[in-house]
């Protein structure tokens, strides 16, 4: 919990640091449902419909931003077939879980102009907290680490009034592996409110 502590201050420092006071900053509220892929599939097979996600963007140039991202990601997954995990083979009636929560610091580039749609891409890079459980009888396996990952990233802003947008957005991400757990992936997609701040 410390690293996750010292790398979110550390972005967060960066990013205002960086940027200029007058600049627009963007800010985006979104439910985040997420598709599991490779080894979070194999472990929790079922569409994550619980999700939230947290942005804020601020722009260096008329269309470049700097920004963070949160979001919690919730999968989970019911069967009695045998599984390896936790390096033990496991059967019975199980109850799996994934819980991630990503923060990350990203670089976007948005197309079109200020008042109208504004489609963009991004590169996000950072740590993803997940916790791994499963639930067997009165029995419970569980294991949490912070895996490094990188997630690309599109979406689109659109406007419906002069400070607020509809937001839209897709991200691939991908954590590399930690502890005795494998590299996790999935897809997440958001969709929600952005408001905006400044000239």
């Amino acid at each position: 919990m410390r690293t996750i502590r010292f790398l979110t201050g550390l972005l967060l420092l960066t990013t205002l640091v960086a940027l200029p006071a007058r600049a627009q900053s963007w800010y985006a509220l979104t439910y985040q449902p997420a598709q599991p892929l490779g080894n979070t599939q194999d472990f929790t097979d079922n569409f994550g419909w619980r999700g939230i996600g947290f942005d804020f963007k601020k722009m260096i140039k008329p269309k470049l931003a700097l920004g963070i991202s949160a979001a919690w990601q919730v999968f989970d997954h019911q069967t009695d077939q045998v599984v390896s995990a936790f390096g033990v083979d496991i059967s019975g009636d199980q109850f799996r879980y994934i819980n991630s929560w990503p923060f990350l610091a990203n670089i976007n580039y948005f197309f079109g102009s200020q008042g109208k749609a504004r489609p963009y891409v991004a590169a996000n890079v950072g740590a993803y907290v997940i916790e791994q459980r499963m639930d067997i009888g009165l029995y419970s396996i569980h294991e949490t680490n912070v895996h490094f990952g990188l997630g690309p990233e599109a979406g689109v802003a659109i406007p419906m009034q002069r400070h607020l947008a509809a937001f839209m957005n897709a991200r691939y991400n991908y954590a590399f592996s930690a502890g005795s757990i494998d590299d996790q992936s999935y897809v997440s997609f958001g969709v929600g409110v952005a408001w905006t701040h400044g000239r």
